[in-house]
């Protein structure tokens, strides 16, 4: 099972995310905040991360700037209110792997994760396997 790193200020969009991807199937671990995040990344092993970009104390784009420059290959999804094209490429700037606006489809998210989680994945084992030929 994949363990997946929630990293929301609102108390009720992080609940909801957590009952969505517990109910995907998904262990989740929380943070409020960019620093709380990477304290939970130091005492958790984490599969994929779930950030919005609004947060105080280190908002998403700092996480994410801050864990690509340390050497991190996480797959990272970005949420956010923000859905203007220059929010979205300054996500894509800093380093994460896809981002979807808010207020996004239940269905949608659990999609991308398992499309990232699957590229993920290939990435990490360095192989693909297309029926029997690997």
């Amino acid at each position: 099972m994949f363990n997946i790193l929630v990293v929301e200020d609102d108390k009720n969009t992080r609940k909801l995310l957590t009952t969505i991807l517990k109910n995907g199937g998904y262990n989740v671990i929380t943070a409020n905040d960019g620093e709380q995040a990477l304290e939970a990344l130091e005492h958790n092993h984490a599969d994929l991360l779930v950030i919005d970009v609004m947060m105080p104390v280190m908002d998403g784009y700092e996480l994410v700037e801050t864990l690509r420059e340390s050497g991190s290959k996480l797959p990272m999804l970005m949420l956010s209110a923000r859905g203007n094209v220059a929010d979205i490429k300054q996500g894509f700037i800093v380093g994460i792997d896809d981002y979807l606006t808010k207020p996004f489809d239940f269905e949608e998210l659990l999609l991308r994760i398992k499309a990232l989680l699957r590229r993920s994945k290939i990435v990490s084992e360095h192989k693909l396997t297309v029926g029997n030929v690997t």
